[in-house]
């Protein structure tokens, strides 16, 4: 059983080898007849074999040596190779009746850069032939793409190879011609071609006047769509050399990947504009965003000359692309029921269809087995399709002129009832502001009134103050008189009395200290009222002549007590009399708060272009609570037994503000306080600054 098992095997596989033989020698070779090639190509596709050449480092020579590990693979139809790395070597077998007869080559779509073509040179070797132009009557110049080749074909088979190699898809179809067939082939193309370009301009003029007149950006995406797929159409069909005479070869053939990039990104504009993604749904817009942003990425490569590395991948997304357009249309179709859209839908399902294909030729799938290039038939369909999408976009156009109408209609409507509420409401405030002005005309009549008594008041206590001040200068002027025969009479008695009478002594003391209060009320009086009436009289002041006047006014008991602290250039601008007035309230209430027995200082320093006047005392020190409160007018701390009026620090800090400086409580604690007046310097109100070093008190 088992023996005879391995004679079915062996069987199997000889009949298997057999027929692999048969069929390879059946479409193998390829004989010409003598009418083949004058009223239609002869395709080569069934009769090529394919060797990929990964290192593109053979040469003929390498091919023809025929190594073991050389291995060509029959392919069934045409050439659909894809994208590939290095080179692609072809093999063929021609024989033709007549030795002698000149036959055409021609590689349909001419999008292979580099092709070169060896035929048997009757020595057993074989030589490259050179290329011919597109149109065989002119032969100078060079194309962008080589797709015609002159051949000799003998009467006894003989092989042929082809070496390709691109950077972009290498899809390509082989015919076999005789000059007069390919002449007329040629004459076709030249019509296509032609109608082909005119239709474009002729659309892409009528896009821009939808432009011009409806001022929407789809029509000048369309045109520069109509403009790229004039290219493609050019390039697929070998006009590539003759529309771009003005590039260099080369640059033609690294134009192709910018075009197919320009394309896909002008597509998915177009369509995401023409089916409005935005307006239906947010998701969709930003896929095509995302889409045509890729495209971008791809365009910069082509621009850098690398579209091979990028090229299969520029592609697929072409082809994933147009699938989500197609079934986002079918959903505003089906399930929207938008069927404004169903022009443009049918328009674009054409284009979907051809495109299809032609990708997966691009991308090395041949599942329709198509033996043809689809030069024609992408120039034919890139045709209909752009006619159709001008027919959806006039359409568009058309609907959108007559919105356009109705919306004009409306605005007059609108402006018609507009003016009509605007001509009542203009009626409305016309009488209101009628009204307003009776009312303002009352107002201003009445405020004049207010005014005028305003102004007679103003004189009453104008007249009131004067009264005022008269009568305080004439209080102070009596009171001063009286207090100085008391104080006269006072110190006379001091010289009579004799030194044991203590009680009397102790009078006199008393009358002195009430003399010395109803003295300092009657100046600080004085002094808040030269404040208020500005009546000040500035001049240059030493601080320390103000010490030394304040020294000598003092009688002996007080003099014992306080202690001066001079320091030179303290010289400031001021009124002399209201900055003894504050130097002699701070002495003075530095004496009151302090025990008989204890000290007070009286220290002037210069600091930072300042100068600076601290009284401290040893007293029991000014409560937390207190400290912002004692400068305030007629202000007295609880508690006290000494007495007052709660003006002098009120009046003192008034002086010093209006000087330019300030008083503020320095510092205080149990033990004493020190209160600090600062004033600006003479010289540095003028410019100079004066600084000395401070003086601690």
């Amino acid at each position: 059983m088992s023996h005879f098992r391995s004679i079915r095997f062996h069987l199997i596989v000889a009949l298997s080898i057999l027929f692999s033989c048969f069929v390879v020698q059946a479409s193998w070779g390829l004989s010409l007849q003598s009418t083949d090639g004058v009223r239609g190509a002869v395709s080569l596709s069934g009769h090529l074999a394919v060797l990929n050449d990964r290192s593109g480092a053979l040469t003929i020579q390498d091919i023809v040596a025929g190594q073991s590990d050389l291995q060509f693979v029959a392919v069934p139809s045409m050439l659909t190779q894809g994208y590939q790395k290095g080179a692609i070597w072809v093999r063929f077998s021609l024989a033709a009746p007549e030795d002698s007869r000149q036959w055409l080559l021609q590689i349909e779509r001419p999008l292979i850069e580099q092709v070169a073509v060896y035929v048997p040179d009757g020595a057993g070797h074989f030589a490259a032939v050179p290329p011919s132009r597109f149109h065989l009557e002119t032969e100078d110049g060079v194309d962008a793409y080589s797709a015609v080749f002159r051949i000799s074909v003998p009467s006894n088979p003989a092989d042929y190879y082809i070496r390709l190699q691109s950077s972009t898809s290498i899809t390509t179809s082989l015919n076999i011609w005789q000059r007069p067939g390919y002449e007329k082939y040629i004459k076709v193309n030249d019509w296509i071609i032609g109608v082909v370009i005119g239709s474009i301009l002729a659309m892409i003029f009528a896009n821009l006047l939808y432009y011009f007149w409806l001022r929407e950006n789809l029509f000048i995406i369309y045109a520069a769509l109509l403009l790229v797929s004039g290219f493609i159409s050019v390039y697929h069909m070998g006009y590539s050399s003759e529309v771009l005479v003005f590039l260099e070869p080369a640059v033609v053939r690294r134009s192709w990947g910018a075009i197919v990039c320009l394309y896909s990104i002008f597509m998915m504009l177009f369509l995401e504009k023409l089916f409005e993604f935005r307006q239906h749904s947010i998701l969709a817009w930003r896929v095509s965003q995302g889409v045509t942003l890729l495209n971008v990425a791809a365009l910069i490569f082509a621009l850098a000359g690398h579209y091979g590395d990028v090229g299969f991948f520029v592609s697929r997304l072409q082809q994933i692309s147009l699938m989500f357009v197609a079934l986002f249309a079918l959903y505003l179709l089906i399930l929207r029921r938008q069927y404004q859209y169903l022009l443009s839908a049918v328009a674009f399902l054409s284009v979907i269809c051809l495109l299809s294909v032609m990708q997966l030729q691009y991308t090395g799938f041949n599942p329709l087995r198509i033996d043809g290039s689809l030069a024609r038939l992408l120039a034919a369909g890139t045709l209909i399709h752009l006619v159709l999408l001008s027919a959806a976009v006039a359409k568009r156009a058309q609907l959108a002129e007559r919105n356009l109408s109705k919306e004009k209609d409306r605005v007059i409507v609108m402006a018609r009832l507009a003016e009509q509420e605007l001509t009542i409401k203009v009626q409305e405030r016309t009488a209101e502001l009628a009204k307003s002005n009776a009312l303002l005309k009352e107002e201003m009549d009445r405020r004049h009134l207010l005014e005028m008594k305003l102004r007679q008041s103003l004189a009453s206590v104008n007249d009131a103050l004067a009264r005022k001040q008269d009568f305080i200068a004439l209080a102070s002027h009596e009171f001063r008189a009286p207090l100085a025969v008391i104080a006269a009479t006072a110190e006379n008695l001091s010289f009579s009395v004799d030194k044991d009478t203590g009680n009397v002594r102790l009078s006199i003391a008393k009358i002195r200290r009430a003399i010395k209060r109803m003295s300092m009320l009657i100046e600080n009086i004085l002094a808040g009222e030269k404040l208020t009436a500005e009546q000040m009289s500035p001049s240059a002041i030493d601080l320390n002549e103000i010490l030394h006047n304040a020294k000598a006014g003092m009688d002996d008991e007080s003099a014992r007590r306080v202690c001066f602290i001079s320091e030179e250039g303290a010289v400031v601008n001021g009124d002399r009399n209201l900055l003894e007035i504050a130097l002699q309230n701070l002495i003075q209430n530095a004496l009151k708060y302090s025990a008989d027995d204890r000290p007070v200082i009286v220290s002037v320093s210069i600091n930072d272009g300042s100068a600076i006047i601290d009284v401290t005392d040893n007293g029991s020190g000014i409560s937390i609570k207190d400290r912002d409160l004692i400068f305030k007018k007629y202000y007295r701390v609880a508690g006290q037994k000494a007495s007052g009026s709660g003006l002098g620090l009120y009046i003192s800090r008034e002086i010093a503000r209006q000087h330019g400086g300030d008083l503020v409580l320095a510092a205080s604690d149990p033990s004493g306080s020190t209160f600090r007046i600062s004033l600006p310097l003479e010289r540095a109100r003028t410019g100079n600054s004066i600084s000395g070093p401070p003086v601690s008190s």
